[in-house]
């Protein structure tokens, strides 16, 4: 079982970059950046589409991406452009993880919030959108009930073919639901991420039949498809145990979280590779 690293965008700089860059030296699969502007505890976040680049420069293996870009947030065609950019120069290293945002003030500020049902349709316009300008050489018209777009086209292509993974986040039926229609893993949040409102280890499992059920009702094989959520931060023993809990509830990679405040973070992942990532 592979193993990655979420942590939040909040958190120190210089932090971040040093845990990115010891991630990269341990064996940690994925570096993983929350994608805000704005929370309701703290507005300093860094964004994490032009950190991503920076961090491509500094590592050599580990994959990066986000957890989550909410996809209302942004105009689709831009951020297929940005994230291709990004998979170029990381030379092939970028995940999309991608929901349908929630927090509303952050929308008001620097975008349009549309109510829940509305940012469903929107996002999932927005991944045939953007799945198309990753993989088609020609530019086209785009015409849905939110999202037009005229003659696009991204050059140049991702160098992940078909295209950079998407991992979808939330565990909301619509969430399952989009994950099995257009994503290549699933990444709901976990134990000490963020209150108590996270799927637990059963309820894990049967979100986990759910979005096969829905994969084979759509003809799309389950191989390959990334189970994992967000554990956040513990002893030793207490990751152990929350990781075989949902071992048995199906995930097949380990997405380790931390929230990034302070050197002993960077301790603690090189820790967890040695003491729990060797034995996965």
């Amino acid at each position: 079982m592979k193993f990655g690293l979420a942590v939040s965008g909040r958190g120190n700089l210089k932090v971040l970059e040093k845990m990115a860059l010891k991630a990269d030296e341990v064996g940690y699969d994925s570096f993983l950046v929350t994608d805000h502007f704005l929370l309701p505890d703290s507005n300093d976040h860094i964004d994490v589409w032009s950190f991503l680049p920076y961090l491509a420069g500094k590592t050599s293996r580990i994959r990066l991406g986000t957890c989550v870009t909410p996809l209302p947030f942004r105009r689709p065609a831009a951020l297929a452009k940005m994230v291709a950019s990004c998979d170029v120069l990381s030379g092939g290293r970028i995940i999309l993880g991608a929901g349908f945002g929630w927090y509303r003030p952050e929308f008001d500020a620097f975008s349009e919030w549309l109510e829940t049902r509305d940012r469903v349709s929107y996002s999932r316009e927005a991944l045939e959108l953007i799945l198309r300008l990753w993989q088609e050489k020609e530019p086209f018209d785009y015409h849905g009930r939110f999202i037009e777009a005229e003659g696009v086209v991204v050059e140049p292509k991702p160098v992940q073919k078909p295209h950079p993974p998407i991992l979808w986040g939330g565990h909301q039926p619509a969430s399952l639901r989009t994950a099995a229609r257009y994503a290549d893993g699933w990444m709901p949040i976990g134990p000490r991420w963020f209150g108590d409102g996270y799927p637990k280890p059963e309820e894990y499992a049967a979100m986990r039949t759910t979005i096969l059920d829905e994969m084979v009702r759509l003809g799309r094989s389950p191989s390959g498809f990334v189970f994992t959520n967000l554990i956040n931060m513990a002893e030793t023993e207490t990751l152990r145990r929350d990781i075989d809990g949902y071992v048995q509830s199906g995930i097949n990679y380990f997405t380790l979280g931390d929230k990034a405040r302070d050197e002993e973070s960077v301790r603690n992942i090189e820790r967890v590779a040695r003491e729990v990532g060797g034995s996965l």
